[in-house]
């Protein structure tokens, strides 16, 4: 099976071609994209087109030779050949379809958001700077270089981002990304979500559904899950001794000498967790 195309070829015409008007010319009779036959050549300046049955002189300049290309309809051939493939081996694709395991994609973990989100926070950074304009974004991205200035403000788990100028230090963007009251708030998290608003590139959802903390660790920021208690505090260290059923796995804290349980709390920052070590505290 076959289907017929053309391709546009910038030449003067012969007798018989068809042609395409790309650039009318004080035109009269036709305009931009009309399409007709030549019936004959006047010299060196142009043509006769033949439109709905009328003649008219068209200069080279106006036109483009519409060439035919004869090609295979390949996807229909294939469409075609793989129903009848598929027709033909029924009974054996179902009995190999029955053995196949259908998996899961992997979940990414918080840890290796937080890494992404960092990776593509100095990605950006560096494309900023570039002189080479980039293809998506709004025109300070594509056309201007510049550079990020972040501001965190852990206390209203708020990340602001402003875009400055490389030469002149002016203000060209501003970006903002806050943390919900029921999530997770995390620096790198929130500049990545920041600069990408500025930039007017899109968010991605793992940044804005990033997986909270599976249990926690060390350096997190967290406050009682009742909300009972007016104060935060940060997580030190483990102690395992204290555990108690009730409370759960007990952990020193900054804000006093004592222990809080785990089930006493909710992590409600994990900036400076450092996720790339486990420790035995954390682990116990």
């Amino acid at each position: 099976m076959t289907k017929q195309t053309y391709r546009e070829v910038k030449r003067e015409a012969n007798v018989g071609e068809r042609i395409k008007i790309v650039n009318p010319q004080c035109a009269y009779g036709y305009g931009l994209g009309s399409e007709g036959v030549v019936v004959e050549s006047y010299g060196d300046s142009g043509i006769f087109m033949e439109l709905d049955g009328r003649r008219h002189g068209v200069f080279h300049r106006e036109y483009v030779v519409l060439e035919l290309v004869t090609t295979l309809d390949t996807d229909n051939a294939l469409a075609e050949a793989f129903t009848q493939f598929i027709r033909d081996n029924a009974d054996t694709i179902r009995a190999i379809l029955g053995d196949v395991t259908k998996t899961e994609p992997t979940a990414l973990t918080r840890a290796a958001v937080i890494e992404r989100a960092r990776a593509d926070v100095a990605e950006l950074t560096r494309k900023m700077r570039s002189s080479t304009a980039n293809s998506d974004g709004n025109r300070t991205f594509n056309m201007l270089t510049s550079k990020p200035e972040f501001h965190i403000n852990r206390n209203k788990r708020a990340v602001t981002v402003l875009v400055r100028g490389i030469y002149g230090n002016a203000i060209l963007e501003k970006g903002i990304a806050k943390a919900a009251p029921d999530d997770v708030f995390h620096a790198e998290i929130g500049k990545a979500i920041a600069l990408r608003r500025a930039l007017g590139l899109t968010v991605p959802s793992e940044y804005t559904d990033a997986p909270k903390p599976d249990e926690p660790r060390a350096g997190a920021v967290v406050a009682d899950e009742d909300g009972v208690i007016s104060w935060s505090t940060i997580l030190t260290e483990r102690e395992a001794h204290l555990d108690g059923a009730r409370h759960g796995k007990a952990w020193r804290h900054t804000h006093d000498c004592g222990w809080i349980g785990e089930n006493q709390f909710v992590i409600i920052d994990d900036t400076d967790v450092d996720y790339s070590i486990v420790t035995e505290g954390a682990a116990a």
